[in-house]
């Protein structure tokens, strides 16, 4: 696998059609030929279609479940080539339409009966020619020409040649040209010609050059080099074309042997529209192209080589239709699919030296090439380290739930000519693969990219990456470098659960280029493996003022816990748990379903200092309230514990958790007052909510001047609530139901005590109360 065909011939002057194939794959045959018409462009909708008057050329008298019993021929049967059946001479060659462009038929599966039979006659053994051909054609009644020409077609390209023996071998006879293909005598061409004078069908021998194993793009066409012979039969009043023996074999490896050549079928030379087989076929007379206007030799020259597989999957070259690229050290080759096939197809490539070479300076030449899909545009981007020329491959395969395990198979060739001096050009960084943008499972998966392409730009060294996600999904994200190994990268890039949506935040360390590789696993069918899904390119130009790494946290800390969707509690306010602060306070708010017993408690990222005291918990109307101050720059943890009031578990679980980044604070440095576990269970604070009460403070809130402190709480359940300072209890008045206020004198207590009590009493002896708030003074 990835090794390019070595030149030479199997049979006497006729090229083997290459087989090429990725890194990576396992082996299985290449595919070569064909192309569009130079600098025409080619509508998707007319490859493979055919007008409907073929389809109605199909016999319907021809029985082929009858069984035949012998491959013998009657006595009275006569065989004899077309020449002698007095049908008169075939037209002259003209040029296909330009319009319903592809076979003369709409499908293959419109031969499975004639190519059931076909297959059949390949496991008889005949004495002659007279009783093959008989056997073939003439027992089964074909009078069609499409179907004669198709049995002839099949036939020849899935017998086994080696098996093959006549009795009474007569010189110049046709069982004479038959064994001369099996000893390496004559060519494909002829025996396929001979075999189509003998059913009727008129038929000629095209000799001319082809772009087989042994072509290289760029290559001149001179003396005996890439001679080859291919067919055209009149069928219908309209010459098609076939070339058996690339239909037949195929070159696997990189030496041509008969080891290597491998006996597969390849439909596409069956009737293949000229104006894509003149990528790879040039008759040395000008009229069999079949062209409105044929090319030249030196045209034929600089076409780039597209395979088979390029036609059958609809492809177009883009920006190079020359074989021939030169590149000042960079260069972009774009091929399109159709539109409707963007995520149905996959691409690949390689890229080597010319004189096979695949490292430069102890690195793959591949890991100077990208590539990526945009819409149904697949963009390769190849730098070349140094100036001399470089072989280009593009591969293909499709990534459809029936095909997703296949190979890839070349579908194009380029030679690069880099002219000077490209010193200092470096490779991609180095991801898993050279494709960029969805791997293998995210079609499975169903995941969808924000982005157009897999190319980003973070101008700043800040992007963020979101995906909807079908069903629950675990993700793992990792950043790579050139110049900074992967272990140092783990700090930035950061992944949480957004509803029903995966988030990835990157903050790139400096300038430059990254790979940004994404993992997924599906919990139900997956167990523990993970599979990629997509990699980017994430570029930044300018200089980075401060690399922000995110706080290293364990696989799923972020966002929802298990568990909390059975306790009703959601977001409400922020439903992403990274949060950007830009001013230093804030109220992240929750919704309930039911009453709660909820804590919570902050944590500073970089040196696990408690500031929990910065949390104000509150809750009204369901809504639960972590109205939260961040007193230093930095990264915080909130973390959200919470169970059922009626749980009276004395272990709270934690149910959600919030990352807060904070660049830069302008909160109060007092902490909120102290939250005891009652206060926890459905109260609300209005004032004073600063933890620390003084006499010199700003404002007096609503008190009637500075020597009283105003006191405003919401405390379900309670029969009374009490302010207590010292020995002094002042009871608070209920104005409205579970809202208790009033000013309480402050005066005497400064410089005297440093602690100030909110404290409830819930009914069942009036002399015992709950301390629900503490303050200092």
């Amino acid at each position: 696998p990835g090794q390019q065909v070595a030149p030479g011939q199997y049979a006497p002057g006729q090229q083997v059609a290459p087989g090429q194939y990725a890194p990576g794959q396992q082996v299985a045959p290449g595919q070569s030929a064909a192309g569009a018409a130079p600098g025409e462009e080619q509508p998707y909708g007319s490859y493979g279609q055919a007008p409907d008057q073929f389809m109605s050329t199909l016999p319907t008298n021809v029985k082929y479940n009858e069984r035949i019993q012998v491959a013998q021929a009657p006595a009275e049967f006569k065989a004899v080539p077309i020449q002698k059946q007095q049908k008169g001479p075939p037209p002259k060659p003209a040029p296909k339409p330009n319009v319903n462009r592809g076979k003369s038929f709409r499908d293959v599966k419109v031969f499975k009966q004639v190519d059931k039979h076909a297959y059949e006659v390949t496991q008889k053994e005949h004495n002659s020619f007279k009783d093959l051909i008989f056997h073939l054609i003439y027992a089964r009644k074909i009078t069609n020409e499409l179907e004669k020409v198709r049995a002839i077609f099949l036939w020849l390209c899935t017998k086994d040649l080696k098996n093959m023996e006549f009795n009474n071998v007569q010189p110049n006879s046709p069982e004479e040209i038959m064994l001369g293909l099996k000893e390496g005598k004559v060519t494909y061409a002829v025996v396929f010609e001979t075999l189509c004078s003998y059913a009727g069908l008129h038929c000629i021998t095209l000799a001319g050059y082809a772009k087989g194993a042994d072509y290289k793009p760029g290559m001149r066409f001179t003396g005996g080099s890439g001679q080859h012979s291919w067919n055209a039969v009149l069928i219908d009043g309209q010459w098609q074309l076939v070339d058996c023996h690339w239909a037949a074999r195929r070159l696997v490896g990189k030496q041509v042997t008969q080891e290597n050549v491998r006996y597969e079928l390849d439909e596409y030379y069956f009737f293949p529209d000229p104006h894509q087989l003149i990528f790879t076929h040039f008759p040395e007379e000008k009229d069999w192209q079949l062209l409105e206007r044929p090319l030249l030799l030196a045209e034929f020259e600089n076409l780039a080589p597209v395979k088979s597989a390029f036609f059958k999957f609809d492809l177009q070259l883009i920006s190079h239709k020359q074989a021939v690229i030169s590149s000042p050290g960079e260069v972009e080759v774009t091929v399109a699919c159709p539109p409707w096939k963007g995520n149905e197809i996959a691409f690949t490539f390689t890229l080597t030296f010319e004189d096979g070479r695949e490292e430069y300076q102890g690195t793959k030449l591949t890991r100077y090439g990208m590539q990526e899909m945009v819409d149904n545009l697949s963009i390769f981007r190849l730098r070349t380290p140094e100036k001399g020329s470089y072989r280009f491959i593009i591969y293909a395969k499709e990534v459809t739930p029936e095909t997703k395990e296949g190979v890839y198979g070349a579908v194009c060739e380029y030679q690069i000519l880099c002219d000077r001096d490209a010193s200092g050009v470096q490779p991609y960084p180095p991801c898993a693969h050279t494709s960029f943008g969805p791997g293998d499972k995210a079609q499975q998966y169903n995941l969808q990219s924000p982005f157009k392409g897999a190319y980003i730009s973070a101008p700043n060294g800040h992007t963020e990456i979101k995906f909807k996600m079908p069903h629950e999904l675990r993700f793992m994200a990792k950043l790579k470098s050139n110049a900074i190994d992967e272990k140092s990268l783990e700090p930035y890039v950061m992944h949480r659960v957004v509803n029903d949506s995966a988030v990835f935040s990157v903050n790139l360390p400096r300038q430059g280029e990254y790979g940004l590789e994404l993992y997924a696993n599906d919990p139900a069918t997956d167990g523990k493996s993970l599979f990629h899904v997509w990699q980017y390119l994430v570029v930044c130009n300018q200089p980075i003022v401060q690399a922000i790494p995110f706080p290293q946290l364990p696989p799923g800390y972020l966002g929802k816990q298990p568990g909390i969707e059975k306790i009703g509690l959601t977001t409400y306010s922020h439903h992403d748990p990274y949060i950007n602060a830009t001013a230093g306070e804030m109220s992240i708010q929750m919704k309930t379903t039911q009453p709660l017993r909820v804590t919570s408690n902050l944590i500073y990222t970089a040196n696990n200092e408690d500031f929990t005291d910065y949390i104000l918990q509150q809750f009204k109307d369901n809504i639960l309230s972590f109205v939260v101050k961040l007193p230093k720059a930095g990264s915080y943890k909130l973390q959200v514990y919470a169970l059922p009031y009626t749980d009276t578990s004395e272990s709270l679980p934690g149910v959600y958790n919030y990352l807060i980044n904070c660049p830069q604070t302008h909160a109060s440095l007092v902490a909120y007052p102290k939250q005891y576990a009652q206060w926890k269970e459905g109260c609300y604070l209005s004032e004073p909510t600063d933890g620390q009460l003084d006499p010199n403070r700003p404002t007096r809130g609503s008190a009637t001047s500075q020597q009283f402190i105003y006191f405003k709480i919401e405390v379900p359940k309670a029969s009374a609530v009490a302010v207590v300072v010292g020995e002094d209890w002042t009871q608070l008045d209920q104005k409205q139901p579970n809202v208790w206020e009033g000013q309480v004198t402050m005066d005497k207590h400064w410089g005297v005590e440093n602690r100030a009590a909110v404290c409830a009493n819930y009914g069942s002896f009036k002399a015992s109360y709950s301390t629900l708030l503490e303050y200092t003074m």
